[in-house]
């Protein structure tokens, strides 16, 4: 069974626990959000509120018990999406049981003004408005509410309505605004995923340490920005941080692959050692890493490593017996397990290895130190 041979190599690497570390740290700012903010929705939407709050934080908590970090960044994202929801909805009930109990009380004109200046400096209705609405309306707010005071008491009531309504109209829009951006932010959480778990992915721990130091160093920086850019429903911020997230990702990932293809030399040339041949090696103008690997009377082995692809070419030297090439191949297949290079056949060349490799199979290892 000689002649040309195809196999693939890789490096197993599984982000999970990594990915669960994460996940675990993302959802003490869920809990921490509740501390903060879970008696003002009890207060003004109902037990019922905090009780929808604390179970979407449970479900992330469940998520990462059970170990599945995929779904629990899903469920991170809508988390933070009823939460702004309750906060908001928070906000205009309080203010609704405001303007209620407002309507109530003694129809006096300065009591009236005294309602439209508090509600106009309110911090969340400013909050909401200075990030919601156009600089132009908010100056006609604030100059309306200044000639509200003037005239009689049936001007200033009347004045004040016309100003209290318009005010409403402004955070209805506001509100509204703020809503199409959270429908915009929930939609660009997948895509936030992907982009971290590609990055997830790389197996930056091949890398020399002040290269991974600076990797995780930046990795952190994102994450936050990420973490903060999902509390806040700041869609440029959260774009921001997903296109940055892959630029890292495709500025380390040549560095990793090449990290990989020094580790897969060692190994293979270790392998071959080990097997019993003599080795010689030398990188192409591609940078294609050939071995000729020879060994007594007349064995012998080619291998050529390709940069930028897992696929690795294997050529048995002339003579081997198709049962002797089985075993040689899986050999080297054991060899490069224990040194952490996963060799899979994808073609054996001219024929199968049949009974030969189902003898010889429960002996190859796949994996091995990093």
């Amino acid at each position: 069974m000689s002649g040309p041979k195809r196999g693939t190599w890789r490096i197993p690497y599984d982000p999970t626990a990594k990915r669960l570390d994460d996940l675990s740290h993302f959802a003490t700012k869920l809990e921490a959000w509740i501390e903060r903010n879970g008696s003002f929705l009890e207060h003004n939407l109902g037990t019922q509120a905090l009780v929808e709050a604390q179970c979407a934080y449970e479900i992330v908590l469940s998520c990462v018990d059970e170990g599945d970090p995929d779904e629990g960044f899903d469920r991170y994202g809508d988390a933070w999406a009823l939460f702004n929801a309750l906060h908001r909805d928070a906000c205009e009930a309080r203010r609704r049981r405001i303007a209620e109990s407002r309507e109530k009380q003694k129809r006096a004109a300065c009591e009236l003004l005294a309602g439209c200046k508090q509600a106009w400096a309110e911090e969340a209705n400013q909050r909401l408005l200075s990030r919601w609405l156009e600089a132009g309306e908010r100056t006609r707010l604030a100059s309306g509410l200044d000639t509200a005071g003037t005239g009689s008491a049936e001007e200033i009531q009347r004045k004040t309505r016309v100003w209290k309504a318009d005010l409403r109209c402004a955070l209805d829009l506001a509100s509204h605004r703020a809503g199409r951006n959270a429908k915009a932010v929930r939609a660009a959480v997948p895509d936030l995923r992907n982009a971290v778990q590609a990055l997830g992915r790389l197996n930056v721990a091949l890398l020399p340490d002040d290269e991974r130091k600076r990797f995780a160093r930046a990795k952190k920086r994102l994450e936050k920005a990420a973490d903060t850019a999902l509390a806040q429903e700041d869609l440029a911020g959260l774009r921001s941080a997903v296109k940055k997230v892959k630029d890292l990702a495709s500025r380390y990932e040549p560095k990793v692959k090449s990290a990989e293809l020094r580790k897969a030399a060692k190994a293979w040339q270790a392998a071959l050692a080990n097997c019993g041949y003599a080795v010689a090696s030398r990188e192409e103008r591609d940078g294609t890493l050939v071995l000729e690997a020879t060994g007594f009377p007349t064995r012998s082995v080619s291998v050529r490593v390709r940069p930028g692809t897992e696929e690795v070419l294997l050529n048995v030297g002339r003579g081997h017996d198709h049962s002797r090439c089985v075993r040689d191949v899986q050999a080297l297949q054991a060899e490069l397990g224990r040194r952490g290079v996963e060799l899979s056949m994808t073609d054996w060349g001219k024929g199968k290895p049949g009974s030969v490799e189902q003898r010889s199979v429960s002996n190859v290892s796949v994996g091995g130190i990093q």
